[in-house]
């Protein structure tokens, strides 16, 4: 703006156009800093790099910390698994042993139960015979009572024998 636009400008425009400018001032100034700051970090990277082989040098230490944190890593991670490889082991093993334990068990119960099984069939076995033995007497008692009692019909079965005996 010329001199003689300013002069034709209203009080309230010309505050404004102050206003404005301090801002621009402002962030101006504020621009300067941030670019002083950077210049000033520049340098100093530089005056302790000394050189940009040296600063390359600093940015492979950065890539060693980091190979380094990754072979950290991948140990840790190695030594997780085995540590799970063992525990699955351990729980295999003991798994194992239970099933072994609980089969030895259930074996002893059958041979308990077979033998008590066998002993039980072998007292049946030994009081159907005395049963049969005793119904057989009796039976046998019977018979024989049958026969001296109809002693004529043993006569009669005798001459029917003879009779076939000669025939």
């Amino acid at each position: 703006m010329t001199d003689r636009e300013l002069k034709k400008l209203k009080r309230e425009d010309l505050l404004e156009l102050l206003i404005a400018q301090s801002k621009e001032n402002e962030d101006l100034k504020s621009r300067l800093r941030e670019a002083m700051d950077q210049l000033n970090s520049r340098r100093i990277t530089v005056e302790n790099a000394g050189s940009i082989a040296e600063a390359a040098l600093q940015l492979n230490g950065v890539f060693v910390a980091a190979q380094d944190a990754a072979a950290q890593y991948l140990e840790n991670i190695q030594q997780l698994s085995s540590r799970q490889e063992e525990i699955s082991a351990q729980l295999e093993k003991e798994s194992r042993e239970t099933a072994d334990r609980l089969l030895a068990e259930t074996e002893a119960k059958c041979q308990a139960l077979e033998t008590d099984t066998t002993a039980k069939c072998y007292a049946m076995i030994q009081q159907a015979k005395l049963e049969s033995e005793s119904y057989w007497h009796t039976v046998s008692e019977k018979l024989e009572a049958f026969y001296r009692d109809h002693a004529g019909l043993k006569e009669l079965l005798s001459f029917n024998e003879q009779r076939k005996a000669g025939q």
